[in-house]
């Protein structure tokens, strides 16, 4: 019995060892898995800022474009009165859906 002992003591020491191991293993893993976020919401974060600086240089060539070509008040009206129109329709069908559900007392 006592050699059986004596056996297992040197597994159960290598067992804790590699638990050991195994666990700092991990926090390094997921520390490398963080950094690799950060990295990555960088990057999109850029690929982003790059993006929105591209679009106001495009709308600020359309609109000096359509300065040039004396379009420019014209597309704005349009605009305006497109969204208007917009916000009509969302205002009267929004308006609609709410007495329709009180109506059944579906909320």
């Amino acid at each position: 019995m006592s050699k059986r002992i004596l056996t297992l003591i040197p597994v159960a020491a290598l067992l804790a060892i590699s638990s050991a191991h195994a666990d700092s293993l991990i926090q390094s893993l997921n520390r490398v898995d963080n950094s690799l976020n950060k990295v990555q919401n960088t990057i999109h974060g850029t690929q982003n800022t790059i993006r929105d600086g591209q679009n106001k240089i495009d709308n600020t060539q359309r609109a000096i474009g359509e300065i040039q070509d004396g379009t420019y008040v014209e597309k704005r009206v349009e605009n305006q009165v497109r969204q208007q129109k917009r916000r009509a329709v969302n205002g009267l069908i929004n308006k609609s859906s709410n007495a329709i559900r009180k109506a059944t007392n579906t909320y």
